[in-house]
């Protein structure tokens, strides 16, 4: 039976309230470390949703969703740019509006496998590789550019948003090296 069916029987609607009463009899009671360790996993999965919205924003060219992922004094720093560091959200706007991805069309691709994640309270230390592909929809697709963005997020009202980052070159091509710090 499948489990849609069987939630709307007689016999699912008895185990499910069963399965209410007796958690309500006898509630399980998580231990300090188990209820910190639901929390960092809640917040690593608010994480992969911001970095996931970052590269939607670049593939889309939609600048406004990008900076929605930022917070207000957050800053962008990029080894090399004699600008930078990209201070305030009109700064980093600025820059992100004259490179990559905002002046070509790309399709930004991710390793997955080299994302990390390691949550503090309402900070958290973050890293990732952007592999942007040129051309994406034609067969002379190329990779047109492969940088890192690394450093701390923060949990602002509720929302995690980039804060005090770093961005340079993720190149050459690497399965296990990090290009920050």
């Amino acid at each position: 039976m499948e489990r849609r069916k069987f939630c709307r029987s007689t016999a699912g609607i008895t185990v499910g309230i069963g399965g209410l009463a007796g958690s309500t009899l006898f509630p399980l009671r998580a231990d300090d470390h188990e209820l910190e360790s639901v929390r960092v996993r809640a917040a690593k999965g608010e994480i992969y949703e911001l970095q996931a919205a970052f590269h939607r924003a670049k593939s889309t060219q939609n600048i406004d969703l990008m900076m929605s992922q930022w917070a207000e004094d957050a800053s962008l720093t990029i080894p090399g740019n004699p600008q930078s560091p990209f201070v305030g959200l009109e700064k980093i706007r600025a820059f992100l509006l004259t490179t990559g991805s905002f002046v070509h069309l790309r399709l930004s691709l991710v390793p997955s496998f080299k994302i990390q994640i390691d949550v503090h309270g309402d900070e958290a230390f973050f890293y990732e590789e952007c592999h942007d592909i040129g051309d994406f929809n034609l067969p002379t697709r190329f990779i047109a550019s492969s940088t890192f963005l690394a450093g701390t997020l923060r949990k602002v009202d509720g929302a995690w948003l980039f804060w005090n980052m770093n961005g340079g070159s993720a190149s050459p091509l690497s399965v296990n090296h990090y290009y920050f710090p």
